[in-house]
């Protein structure tokens, strides 16, 4: 086999929970995490004769790919044969999908089957965790409660629900977030992580929380026109995306999500999402 495609999936955090900035530079996080179906890169690896990583806007070294074959090298203990990375981007960036970590995931898992390394989920996530900290969670998918910095890892389930994603032309940088966080009154614990959220989709929608919304709409207020937009359209409840700038609405199904992306300011990039089963 010289070539492998895989589908690199956005996520959702459907609750975030940030504690205070730790002296090694993170937050500690509680959040519960779900792949999402409906929204994704495709990446393809293949065999080479240099390393290469094409992606419009972010090739080379800059782009999360090149760094998850660094760190798969330095997992075996020795250089990889050169592969190259492609990737098709439909996950906008900073929009707080995880799209660049999820990319950097599926090159992670097609590099270990394309060159036999069988490493396993154990290392290949060990790798995954130097790379970045959404990236473990695409290594394994499906519903997490995520921990540490991201990087500590435990299944959960969540009720069945869809999301309409508002997708804005702006981005917002994770570190810019997080440091107007830190200027806003800072949490004085970690935070805890429920086993599991509420059973049933009214409990979920009620139960939703991101402690980053505050400082994202301080930086970018245009996100409340979003929410609002959302809202009228009929979501349950309004939820920014990770850091941002993505901000979802939750329904039922996507029955009712399509029909809200309909009542939606036209022109407004959108998709309809829901939980990635299996």
């Amino acid at each position: 086999m010289d070539v492998l495609e895989l589908s690199a999936p956005a996520k959702l955090n459907l609750r975030l929970l940030v504690g205070p900035l730790r002296e090694d530079g993170y937050h500690p996080i509680a959040s519960l995490m779900v792949a999402l179906d409906g929204l994704d890169d495709t990446v393809r690896v293949a065999r080479a004769d240099e390393r290469r990583v094409i992606c419009a806007g972010i090739d080379g070294p800059a782009n999360l790919a090149w760094r998850a074959l660094d760190a798969l090298a330095g997992e075996v203990g020795r250089p990889l044969a050169p592969l190259r990375v492609t990737i098709e981007k439909r996950v906008p960036s900073q929009a707080g999908l995880g799209g660049g970590s999820s990319d950097a995931a599926a090159t992670l898992i097609a590099a270990d089957r394309l060159l036999g390394l069988d490493l396993g989920p154990d290392r290949l996530e060990a790798a995954a965790a130097r790379v970045g900290s959404d990236v473990p969670f695409f290594i394994r998918g499906g519903c997490q409660w995520a921990q540490g910095r991201g990087e500590l890892l435990s299944p959960a389930h969540a009720p069945g629900f869809a999301a309409l994603l508002v997708m804005p032309g702006i981005g917002l940088p994770t570190p810019a977030v997080y440091a107007a966080f830190d200027r806003a009154a800072a949490p004085s614990r970690e935070p805890v992580a429920a086993s599991e959220p509420p059973g049933g989709f009214a409990a979920l929608a009620a139960w939703v929380r991101n402690d980053l919304w505050g400082p994202a709409l301080a930086l970018a207020p245009s996100l409340g026109a979003s929410a609002r937009a959302l809202s009228a359209a009929g979501a349950r409840a309004t939820l920014l995306c990770g850091s941002g700038s993505c901000v979802a609405g939750l329904f039922p199904d996507r029955t009712a999500a399509r029909a809200a992306a309909e009542r939606i300011p036209p022109g407004t990039a959108h998709a309809v999402v829901a939980p990635l089963r299996g």
